[in-house]
């Protein structure tokens, strides 16, 4: 009987230091699991104060339906960000507003503009203009990584789209910076151009409406961009089987291209699409060419102000 009851006592004594060493790891490991989540928010966030002002680079919508737009940002140690938007010329009649940010956990580390603030949030709140959708963006962003330039790289969940922070020029004032991109947007005086490649015309890039700096519909369709021109495609079948003439040779049809191309600028005169675009079918006998980055070159008279490709190897260019 004595011997029965050590042995429960035994087991029973087992089940509790098991239990308690359960209990210890959990603790040890909610304790380590709370501590990396601090760590890795402070990172973030010492970054931010490390860089002080940075540039954002921000594409609301997730189809780009309105170019990409300017902000200049400052962050301080009371957790306010001062805001200058390159769009203030048609919100406020003053050059920065000042908010407060959080970098908290949710689906993971997140940069949130917490309280509402007229550039910030132009794009997420719905309105009589805009709709009960607004103009489809937001002010919540995850953190993806910072980059040795140093960049930071955000994401919008609602958007799809990665925003990028870069620091602030030092040859720059925020207002300077602003002011400068719509400078760049205010040299291109045109809406309508010639797409040229090697010398020979291949089509047009329109856009609906001049910059103006007063309206946001006539500053956000200064921004879009349709690249049209047109291309040979063999000619298929019911089946996708291509197709061919008495004498073996491949039929082509031409297929006409209305691209729209969405862009952000700064002020160097250039701009830039969120990606590269992939040119359909063939530019001089080279498929798969892309571009990405259009500079705007000052001729000797203003119809010779033209658009050339920075990162092309053939010499593409939009003229008037």
């Amino acid at each position: 009987m004595k011997r029965k009851i050590n042995i429960i006592t035994l087991i029973a004594a087992t089940a509790i230091m098991a239990t308690s060493c359960v209990k210890s790891y959990d603790s040890l490991f909610e304790d380590s699991a709370a501590d990396r989540i601090q760590l890795g928010l402070k990172y973030y966030e010492d970054a931010l104060l490390d860089g002080q002002t940075w540039i954002m680079e921000y594409f609301p919508s997730e189809e780009l339906k309105y170019g990409g737009w300017i902000y200049v940002l400052r962050f301080d140690e009371n957790h306010n960000v001062r805001a200058w938007f390159e769009g203030e010329t048609f919100i406020e009649d003053q050059s920065y507003l000042e908010t407060p940010y959080a970098v908290e956990y949710s689906t993971g580390p997140m940069l949130k503009f917490v309280n509402y603030n007229s550039f910030l949030h132009y794009f997420a709140m719905p309105g009589y203009e805009h709709g009960y959708q607004g103009l489809e963006g937001e002010y919540e962003f995850s953190f993806m990584e910072i980059t040795s330039t140093p960049e930071i790289l955000l994401y919008g969940i609602k958007t799809d789209k990665t925003i990028k922070l870069s620091l602030l020029p030092g040859s720059y004032s925020p207002e300077e910076y602003v002011e400068a991109v719509r400078e760049s947007q205010r040299m291109v005086r045109t809406n309508s151009l010639k797409f040229m490649v090697n010398g020979k015309e291949y089509g047009t890039l329109t856009r609906e409406s001049y910059f103006d700096e007063s309206s946001f519909d006539s500053y956000m369709k200064s921004k879009v961009w349709t690249l049209s021109y047109t291309y040979k495609q063999q000619v298929t079948d019911p089946t996708g089987a291509p197709e061919y003439d008495d004498e073996g040779n491949p039929i082509y049809e031409d297929v006409e291209v209305h691209d729209k191309l969405s862009f952000i600028h700064y002020p160097d005169n250039t701009m830039k699409l969120y990606e590269p675009y992939t040119f359909k079918g063939e530019l001089e006998e080279y498929a798969n060419q892309t571009m990405q980055t259009l500079e705007w070159k000052l001729g000797e008279a203003p119809l010779a102000d033209h658009f050339v490709c920075k990162d092309s190897f053939l010499e593409i260019k939009f003229v008037q």
